[in-house]
């Protein structure tokens, strides 16, 4: 296996090729370029599995080279090593069929490990060669079959399993009746900034979620839903999956890169593991866990069916673990601790903790611990330790213990005084500022970083007033001041307050200041 290293930087080209263990990779040739015009050469005169390539160069950059290359059919493995985290740059690798994008500077295991998983997809990238052995009319109709078994199934309709070993057959890949297997829904929820196009983003996310299920663990079918949604049949080729409790790490995983790339707000919608001849009933599960999220929350939701009713637990969010490496990494570990335990109880307290739930949160939690403690620099023997005691704790109390244990390994520095209140005197600047938009306890926890739970707890302790009742006073309380001092029509105060609909505006404001708005406004009328 052939790798191209490209990079203005000669020292940069010699780090790589000293600092990385290419024996231990299976690399047996290493070709380097210190410009565009060189790596252009090399690729044109023989063939090369994986790139590794600076973006930023004279002349002409890293992606400039690599849509040279994709236009003349080249279809390398590339990594792009780059020091700056342009959303951009992101976008334009995304869109190029880029397998992973890191920013330096970056240690050298990092690396590695990436350089290792591009490996092994440029290893099992066998399906889509044996695709091309039926040619490209066999291929369009595999997808189209695909297509319809899935779209007839989320309608509702039985899974056509015999079709879809059939197919697979063709494609060389066995399917049996009892092979387990799980769906997924993704659906796009809103964007934040610049709006992709339709094929753009479903591009890009096929892109994510191929590389996060590969083979050999995993097989990954999609199909689309609607112009909003698509959807993945992900089934295990050997029968049984490896690591039943963490099929949804690599989901976790993609949900990280599209909320780091993307720059959107995304639901994931998905079935509990099945064999394949049990999937009947699954497609209403999903059709009602999104039909139920009226909130439109962002995040993974694992719904199952409990006494005829759906019990969803809500896949740890990346927002928590982010919040949680920043109090680590600043020191304020008590404050993590509080946090990732008061996160345990709530969901306890929907009777939603089993030890799958418990393995599966210690596997994206300890991802948070040792991010926390690379950017510290800090030896991690002693956290690896406890890390894997925390990974064979039997109970709720024994995980909780593991955590308390964690963070004394991090420096700590004094809780300033007044946190709490700062808080609360951000949310409420926050709360001021955006009152003409509907403002959930959700959404102004997610800007924040903060748990929705922890936070409403925080503002209650400090303020004595929920979170909740707070915003709806606020609100009002702008109202009447509209109400007396302005003769705009009562609707349209109640949409500049974020409330579109007239009718439960007055309502609210009935119930709070006791006065309908109409009759606020005449006892004004001199």
């Amino acid at each position: 296996m052939t790798v191209l290293l490209v990079d203005d930087q000669i020292s940069i080209l010699s780090g790589l090729i000293s600092g990385l263990d290419w024996d231990n990779l299976g690399i047996t040739s290493i070709k380097t370029a210190d410009n565009a015009s060189q790596a252009k050469e090399i690729l044109e005169q023989e063939p090369v599995d994986i790139v590794l390539c600076d973006i930023e160069m004279p002349g002409e950059n890293g992606l400039s080279l690599l849509r040279w290359a994709r236009n003349r059919g080249m279809d390398f493995i590339c990594v792009f090593l780059t020091s700056h985290a342009d959303f951009l740059y992101a976008k334009e690798a995304i869109q190029l069929n880029c397998f992973d994008y890191i920013l330096q500077p970056a240690r050298y295991d990092e690396i590695q490990a990436t350089v290792s998983k591009a490996i092994a997809r440029a290893k099992t990238s066998g399906i889509e060669k044996q695709l091309e052995q039926f040619g490209a009319v066999a291929k369009n109709h595999a997808a189209g079959l695909f297509q319809n078994l899935f779209s007839d199934w989320i309608n509702g309709k039985p899974l056509a399993i015999p079709t879809l070993q059939s197919v697979l057959h063709q494609l060389g890949q066995e399917l049996f009746e009892d092979n387990e297997c799980f769906f997924i829904w993704g659906h796009l929820l809103r964007w934040h900034a610049e709006i992709w196009s339709t094929h753009d983003w479903v591009y890009a996310l096929n892109n994510m979620m191929t590389e996060f299920y590969a083979p050999p663990q995993y097989g990954a079918l999609s199909f689309s839903i609607d112009h909003a949604s698509l959807g993945w049949f992900i089934y295990a080729p050997g029968g049984r999956f490896q690591h039943p409790g963490e099929v949804l790490a690599p989901l976790n995983d993609v949900y990280g890169a599209i909320i780091n790339h993307l720059n959107c707000d995304f639901a994931f919608y998905t079935t509990p593991v099945t064999p394949l001849n049990k999937t009947e009933g699954l497609s209403s599960l999903l059709q009602d866990t999104k039909r139920n999220n009226v909130l439109l929350e962002s995040g993974i939701f694992c719904p199952t069916r409990r006494l005829d009713r759906v019990h969803v637990d809500k896949f740890l969010d990346i927002m928590q673990l982010r919040r949680w490496e920043s109090l680590l990494s600043e020191g304020q570990g008590q404050s993590a601790s509080d946090e990732v335990c008061g996160y345990l109880d709530l969901i306890a307290k929907r009777e939603a903790v089993n030890q799958e739930v418990l393995h599966s949160f210690w596997i994206q939690f300890q991802q948070a611990v040792l991010n926390a403690a690379r950017s510290l620099n800090l030896n991690p023997h002693e956290i690896v330790s406890l890390l894997e005691e925390g990974a064979k704790a039997q109970s709720l109390q024994e995980v909780k213990t593991a955590i308390k244990a964690l963070v004394k390994c991090f420096p700590s520095t004094d809780m300033p005084v007044g946190h709490a209140k700062r808080v609360v005197e951000q949310v409420s600047k926050y709360v001021e500022d955006h009152m003409n938009q509907p403002l959930s306890i959700a959404d102004i926890a997610t800007h924040f970083f903060l748990n929705p739970d922890y936070l409403s707890r925080m503002f209650k302790n400090e303020t004595g007033l929920p979170l909740k009742e707070y915003i709806i006073s606020r609100k009002m309380e702008s109202a009447r001041t509209l109400l007396r001092t302005t003769q705009l029509p009562v609707n349209v105060i109640a949409s500049k307050l974020g409330y579109d609909n007239y009718s439960y505006f007055s309502q609210v404001y009935r119930k709070m200041m006791g006065i309908s708005p109409k009759d606020e406004r005449k006892e004004e009328t001199p």
